[in-house]
Order: structure tokens, then sequence, then C-alpha cells
């Protein structure tokens, strides 16, 4: 029921933000439902969407159909007409509503409620979704605080939990999580506080094992993309002054890239270098023989 609930609540507030339902529908992943359509008739069926285009409800199905009326229909369509009454009006349901304009959708004051209620998926979505929906549902439930308190608290508790663990991997994944929730919040000086700190302990690891280090990438991709998105938009002072600082809050025991050559590939890195060949030099220069090789 959790993944169900993400992708209504992803549909519902895509056609909240005037997304067309055929973008929303090319776009968006179905897992719970058979095909993408499947999951408008739900909406429409549960209450969530209604269509001036002509669609119907399964209650106005109900309403205006006699069992007789919907098993003809049924037949008439090369349907089963076996069944109660309400498993009739689900069977008809997406036929009765084929010829509805799919432009012409909209939410009904039940989606606007459920959309309202679950807005904390929505942050979920842009900042936690490294995490299993299910474990971060649970700790919204249990949570008497706002939305990014209890977000921020979230992230906390990873970072925490697997620096015990020495799970280092999540623990970076705890990191990036943390500084999309600042700039959800719009606070963008903390997310390239914690962004930054990912890319320096990147380079750095507090522990990695071989296995995880067969899989590792010293410099993330995104990571990068996000600095630099934020450093060409934004003014946000002094590089090296902030990495200096950010660099001594990690306090950093065991060095595996130098300070200054984290800083130099850093710059590379935002002026558009090669993320694989930097990583490449990395492990062959700095990595391999102490985690690998």
């Amino acid at each position: 029921m959790s993944e169900q609930k993400l992708e209504v609540f992803n549909v519902l507030n895509f056609l909240n933000r005037g997304y067309e339902v055929e973008d929303i529908l090319k776009e968006g992943q179905f897992g719970t439902f058979p095909s993408a359509q499947d999951c408008i008739d739900y909406l429409v069926k549960e209450g969530y969407l209604t269509c001036e285009g002509g669609a119907i409800t399964a209650e106005e199905i109900s309403k205006k159909y006699t069992v007789a009326d919907l098993k003809g229909l049924l037949k008439e369509n090369g349907l089963k007409v076996s069944g109660k009454k309400q498993e009739l009006v689900d069977r008809i349901l997406p036929v009765l509503n084929e010829g509805a304009s799919a432009g012409n959708y909209e939410l009904t004051d039940k989606a606007q409620e459920f959309i309202k209620e679950n807005d904390w998926i929505d942050l979920y979505m842009f900042a936690l979704a490294a995490f299993r929906f299910e474990d971060y549902e649970i700790y919204v439930e249990g949570s008497s605080a706002g939305k990014i308190e209890t977000a921020l608290n979230f992230c906390d508790e990873v970072l925490s939990r697997t620096l015990v663990n020495n799970q280092f991997l999540i623990f970076l994944d705890g990191l990036t999580a943390k500084a999309h929730v600042y700039a959800y919040d719009n606070d963008y000086g903390l997310f390239l506080d914690y962004d930054l700190q990912r890319y320096i302990l990147g380079l750095n690891p507090i522990s990695l094992d071989a296995q995880s280090y067969a899989i590792y990438n010293v410099i993330d991709e995104a990571n990068i993309i996000n600095l630099r998105n934020v450093l060409e938009k934004l003014d946000m002072g002094s590089l090296k002054k902030r990495f200096d600082r950010i660099w001594n809050l990690c306090k950093i025991k065991n060095t595996t890239v130098p300070k200054k050559t984290c800083y130099k590939i850093l710059q590379r890195a935002l002026d558009g270098a090669d993320i694989e060949e930097l990583n490449f030099d990395l492990k062959e220069k700095y990595f391999n023989k102490k985690f690998g090789i």
C-alpha cells in the first residue's frame, strides 16, 4: 500500500502543479498498476479525479446502471459478466471512460486533501529517495516535528547509525540527503556546506571495505553537478574559504587525498573535466593500494 500511496501522490501532485496528464503518464513509473491508464482509472474510481470531457466515476456508474445493464454492457464489449455489482462496475469503468479527454481531468477536493495531508512525500522525493519509502513513512508518523525538521532528524539518525556500523556508502547518501533537505528549504548555504562535505569525504573515506570499494566512485558526478549549479546561479562568496572551513569540520584523521589536491581536483571537476578520468587517476594514485588492490 505504501508504494501505491507514493505513486498516487506523485501523479496528483504533478497534476496540481499544472502538468498535463499525458506528460505524467509518459514519464511516470507505475509499478503497482499494470499500466499508466490503470493508474488514471484507479484515481477516477477512488474519487481523486473528475473529467469534464466525459469521465464517469464508479459511484456514478453504480447509480446509473442496474446489474442487468452492466452485464449487457460487459457482454457487448467482450468482457466477463460474472461477479458482484461492484466487480462489474470496476470492469466496465475503463470502457465507459475510453472517450474521455485526458486533458480535462481535474483534481477533486478529496485529491487536494490527500496532497495536503501527505505533503511530506514531496520532500521525500526531492531529498530522501535513496532511502526506503516505507521506512521514512514510519518515521514521519512517529514524529511531532515539522516537515523540514523531521527530514533533518531522519538524516542525522542515518548519519549516526552508519558511522557506528561502518556503512560509509550509506553515510555519503545521508550527507547528500541532508544537503537536499536544506535546498528544498531554500537554504543554499547549508546545502553547499553538506555537498562539499560529501565531496571531501568521498575523497577521504572514513572506512571502506574491499567489497564496497569495488563499486566505489571517488567523485560522484551528481555531487559535482549540484555544486556547479549552485555556484553558477548564486553568489555564495569565496569557494576556497568555504572549502577550508568544511575541511576543518570534517576532522579527517586519516587523509587519503591531501587537502590541496582535493581542492584542485574540485576546481577541475567544476570546470568540466571528465569525471570518469578523474576517478581513474585518483584510484590509481591514492586508492588502489590502500583499499582495493
